[in-house]
């Protein structure tokens, strides 16, 4: 029938759905690319150095993948990430294989052969995005910090503050400038990491980031239009619920992306010791004690439909979870922000450590004994295929879900792992009433994987065909056995474009007037 438009529905929450029988919503793991991507292996690299948080973009005009890496050097006195830190810069055409330019900027042990782009100087800790909104002059936008508690000095030292966060720009990544009448922009935020985004629905910047004092640590929402003036939204997620482990205490950051409908978040999820986090670093626990995993750091899932009420699931895996202890990401990870989506398939990297979060005593005696920290961190990425981030399973026994009232529909598709199972699907009136031809009974069922299987009916029609009949919408009803479904697709005729214009312009306007807080 010529030009369709399509309108896909994850099955992440219920807002779709009118009703969900035997049926189990199940979070899926991305899949590991089996090797480190990026490793400490240039010339110019110190044995004492660790790969430390970081930052991807795709950059479409030059059709490639930049980094911008942050390393810390850590001796064998002092605790885990407290050494100075420089950010350095690579770049990659495929995502998997980077090249470090010799940028000659920075001089470093006598050499200014490295890719660094920035001296090297106490605690710095940086983001960095790339802004469609700004002139170029501005494309590229950094939220830094210099100097915290655990490298005080000048300034922050004598006014007792905690964290500055300021900005810096940059027309190609690579050569920075710091504006001198706004920096710093924020004060007093966060301990550690943070995200810094831009949301192109609503406008605006956003910070994720945690608040301080926190103990269990969050995670706080701060938004601006301007980058200097800021509008905090208070706590957006804590942990410790009851679908949460007791040793589950701690939100180090969470890397935020659109996705569709949603806003999902690559949530860091923390195991301490609740209450005492500062203690299981220095005593290791007896051998009787229940959990295993303290100091483990894995990556979680959050979503939002709106930027601003973020929510978990109930099924809490992890989307990356922690390898085997001696393995690259055994200890603990964290996502570079944000993940970039490719043809519908999301690219997760990570920082990869094998030690834990709680083992700095060990970290130093590695420092203290081997001299070579390099290999006990590196980046890793792990790509989930297109909309598996949640479904709906079925195992032996049947389940069904019927969708709210919709169309009726030009086409049904499916984006489900049926192989072995099946999937089948009725049309019925919101009175319940089945639709002639297109009941259960006359599907052909999917029993294949694959993300756009089309639902069909013996009887070769299309339910638009009957649309006349049916205004004011039908459901769909699905039935599954042995099989997982992770989003639906229904589709419109729509020749001349007409409605793909009207479903843009429909979003625009729920995102000005419903998202920009300010209805006048």
């Amino acid at each position: 029938m010529g030009t369709v438009c399509a309108y896909k529905f994850l099955v992440i929450d219920d807002a779709d759905l009118r009703e969900i029988n035997n049926l189990h919503r199940k979070v899926n793991q991305a899949t590991k690319h089996s090797d480190p991507i990026l490793r400490l292996d240039a010339p110019w690299d110190c044995r004492n150095d660790l790969l430390d948080l970081f930052s991807v973009i795709y950059d479409p005009e030059q059709g490639i993948f930049k980094m911008w890496y942050l390393m810390a050097t850590v001796s064998n006195d002092r605790y885990f990430w407290h050494g100075p830190r420089v950010m350095a810069y690579a770049t990659s055409t495929d995502g998997l294989h980077w090249e470090k330019p010799v940028l000659g900027m920075f001089e470093d042990n006598g050499s200014s052969q490295n890719n660094y782009l920035i001296p090297q100087m106490g605690s710095f800790l940086a983001t960095v995005i790339r802004d469609p909104s700004d002139v170029p002059a501005r494309r590229y936008k950094m939220m830094f910090t210099i100097g915290t508690d655990w490298a005080r000095g000048g300034e922050t030292e004598w006014a007792g503050y905690h964290v500055p966060l300021c900005l810096a720009f940059s027309h190609d990544g690579i050569h920075w400038e710091r504006p001198v009448h706004v920096n710093p922009v924020l004060r007093g935020l966060s301990d550690a990491g943070w995200t810094f985004f831009y949301d192109v629905d609503r406008r605006k910047y956003i910070l994720l980031t945690r608040r301080v004092p926190n103990l269990p640590r969050d995670l706080s929402q701060y938004e601006s239009y301007d980058l200097v003036n800021w509008e905090d939204k208070g706590r957006v997620l804590v942990p410790g619920d009851d679908h949460d482990p007791p040793e589950l205490f701690n939100f180090q950051n969470m890397a935020p992306f659109r996705y569709e409908d949603f806003y999902l978040g690559m949530l860091n999820t923390q195991y301490t010791l609740a209450g005492a986090e500062s203690y299981e670093v220095y005593n290791k626990p007896p051998a009787d004690f229940p959990s295993k995993r303290l100091g483990q750091v894995d990556i979680q899932l959050a979503y939002s439909r709106d930027g601003q009420s973020w929510h978990r699931p109930i099924d809490r895996s992890p989307v990356v979870p922690n390898g085997e202890p001696g393995e690259p990401d055994g200890g603990h990870l964290f996502p570079g922000f944000t993940p970039v989506v490719v043809d519908g398939q999301t690219w997760i990297f990570y920082l990869a450590l094998m030690d834990r979060h709680n083992e700095g005593d060990p970290l130093r005696a590695v420092a203290k004994d081997q001299g070579d920290l390099r290999n006990r961190s590196c980046y890793m990425l792990a790509r989930m295929p297109e909309d598996h981030w949640v479904s709906l399973d079925a195992g032996r026994e049947e389940g069904s879900f019927t969708t709210r009232t919709w169309g009726p529909p030009h086409e049904v598709f499916v984006n489900a792992d049926a192989k072995g199972g099946s999937i089948q699907v009725e049309l019925i009136t919101p009175y319940g009433e089945q639709i002639k031809d297109f009941g259960r009974s006359e599907c052909v069922p999917i029993t294949t994987n694959g993300k756009k299987q089309e639902v069909r009916w013996k009887c070769g029609r299309h339910p638009w065909d009957f649309a006349a009949d049916y205004r004011g919408g039908v459901l769909a009803r699905f039935y599954l056995k042995n099989a997982k479904l992770y989003s639906y697709t229904f589709t419109l005729p729509d020749p001349d474009g007409d409605l793909e214009q009207d479903k843009l312009n429909a979003r625009w306007c729920q995102v000005i007037k419903h998202k920009s807080d300010n209805w006048d």
